[in-house]
């Protein structure tokens, strides 16, 4: 038998830039396909090693296509090691401009992953090389991850004038599809700066440029997000209409993501406008059209908005089975992501070693001084801000987790015991549609604020997502904590809030759970959810009580 012929390189490149185009029409619909598709091109150029430099890039520009795939999918870490490597076969190769955009994507996986130091840090150096080189295009486009880093941050204003200067760019240069991109980051922006009606000028021209060039799916994201600025405004009718054109637009154009997507916007909207009939059909259809997908985020945010519709329209049993789905997919996610993050880190930490040490031989001790101590400052801050929640001052969620696992191996450790309160603001919706979403933020830092002057010090108060919180307390038992829930619950229902000429009467419904020996959770996660469970059946009890957990 003869040995098999290899692909001549002209041949295999062509076939290897046809699969990656696949991927990358994927990147939206069905990111898990897409990945199996460059798999098939990896195992291909596996089959077929070669030297020919422009292949080497081609498969360099797979691997940022594979990471871009991993960030959709939530795989963080893995989408961090193909843009290193990526970074480091584009800089072999001499291919400056694209090393600069493998750095860019880089830096927006750690911004994904809350590591804001390092994709600031990683995303200037990128926007300082493609400035260097003088390539105006990626320099709006890099500008404009910065900016997205920074809503992610909390601090959309800082995002504003680079983006004003990517939009004068973009103009300058007639580049309508990117000059679209960063329209609607600069009306995202302002939305996020509490500025809805600047928002919707600058998203109102984003779609109007979508449509006129017939980039549909960006589109379809316009519309969605107009109509989140439309809610802002309290015009539920035209956040409506919004959506329903961005359904039209996906449909009409198959573009299943922004389905989904539209699909889960649209039941949300229906479950607070009542029309709960409307809100379960839509979010359904969502939650099979992201299962189908393997999009595991949108499978997550599809159950968590069937759990709240559930909740409202008086199923609490299906509610509790929505949230065991959403937590279980939360965990998948999490454990999953956890493990990756702790077997690349070692990796990171020396390639990053390495890189400081070659710094350091190149620089004068002076000016790398300088730059540490202010990378070190900068650090500081940015930690703290990526720990806070903006509006309450209190932990964020993911601060949440690690304080809490770390208290709960100390208390495994020493065989204390461990309780949680958790509590959210009863008819927090009420207030909300009532007064305005600006009170409804005002009713919730003077709760927190007055709770928190009823905490020991080693107590640690942080927020769990929307107008629900978490109480930490080692070395407290379960009766100990049900007295202090208790007092907190008489203390918010006895103090009414003013706010300007208002007087708000307001009461909180409460869970507690208590790991102590001999009856230990196996994790956290497990207590928190004791914890959340417990909650639940205060909400269920009429609000404005305490209960605890009863496993």
């Amino acid at each position: 038998m003869e040995a098999e012929t290899p692909l001549s390189t002209q041949p295999l490149t062509t076939e290897i830039q046809r699969l990656h185009q696949q991927a990358l029409d994927l990147l939206d619909a069905d990111p898990v396909q897409g990945l199996e598709i460059l798999q098939q091109v990896f195992q291909l150029a596996g089959n077929h090693p070669t030297a020919d430099p422009n292949l080497q890039a081609e498969l360099a520009g797979c691997t940022i296509t594979r990471g871009r795939l991993h960030l959709k999918n939530a795989a963080y870490t893995a989408a961090l090691s193909d843009f290193q490597t990526a970074m480091q076969e584009f800089e072999r190769l001499g291919k400056n401009c694209e090393k600069a955009l493998a750095r860019s994507y880089y830096g927006i996986g750690c911004a994904h992953m809350g590591d804001f130091a390092d994709a600031l840090e990683h995303l200037f150096q990128a926007l300082k090389e493609v400035q260097e080189l003088g390539d105006q295009l990626l320099t709006a486009e890099i500008t404009n991850d910065i900016c997205y880093t920074y809503v992610l941050l909390g601090q959309p204003e800082l995002a504003i004038p680079h983006l004003h200067e990517a939009v004068q760019t973009l103009r300058a240069l007639n580049e309508p599809m990117r000059l679209s991109w960063a329209l609607d980051s600069l009306a995202m922006a302002y939305l996020h700066t509490g500025e809805p009606r600047r928002a919707l000028e600058y998203e109102t021209e984003a779609i109007q440029i979508a449509e006129n060039i017939q980039t549909w799916q960006d589109q379809a994201v316009y519309l969605n997000n107009i109509g989140e600025i439309y809610l802002a405004q309290g015009d539920d009718s035209a956040a409506l209409s919004a959506y329903q054109r961005a359904l039209s637009v996906a449909r009409r154009h198959n573009l299943t993501a922004e389905i989904a997507i539209t699909l889960l916007n649209l039941g949300k909207l229906h479950t607070e406008r009542g029309h709960y009939d409307a809100a379960e059909k839509d979010l359904n259809e969502a939650l099979l059209l992201a299962q189908q997908t393997r999009r595991q985020p949108q499978v997550m945010e599809a159950y968590h908005a069937l759990a709240d519709l559930y909740e409202k329209s008086g199923k609490p049993a299906a509610a509790l089975e929505m949230y065991k789905k959403y937590h279980a997919v939360f965990q998948t996610i999490y454990d999953q992501e956890a493990d990756r993050r702790i077997k690349h880190l070692q990796v990171l930490h020396q390639l990053e070693t390495l890189r400081r040490e070659t710094e350091a031989f190149q620089k004068q001790a002076l000016e790398l001084q300088r730059k540490v101590e202010e990378q070190q400052r900068n650090q500081v801050k940015l930690e703290k801000l990526a720990r806070t929640d903006s509006l309450t001052q209190s932990l964020n969620r993911r601060a949440l987790f690690d304080t809490g696992q770390a208290a709960f191996q100390e208390a495994r450790k020493t065989g204390q015991p461990l309780t949680l309160i958790m509590f959210d603001l009863d008819n927090f919706k009420e207030i909300n549609d009532h007064y305005g979403h600006l009170v409804g933020d005002q009713v919730l830092t003077i709760l927190v604020e007055r709770i928190r002057h009823r905490l020991r010090s080693s107590d640690t108060l942080a927020r769990y997502g929307g107008e629900e919180f978490t109480i930490i307390m080692p070395g407290i038992t379960l009766e100990q904590g049900l007295r202090m829930a208790e007092r907190v619950r008489g203390a918010v229902a006895e103090s009414p809030i003013r706010i300007g000429g208002n007087r708000l009467n307001v009461t909180i419904s409460l869970g507690v759970a208590t790991a102590s020996p001999p009856h230990f959770p196996h994790t956290f996660k497990e207590l928190l959810r004791r914890a959340d469970q417990a909650l639940y059946a205060a909400k269920n009890s009429g609000r404005n009580c305490v209960k605890a957990f009863e496993g």
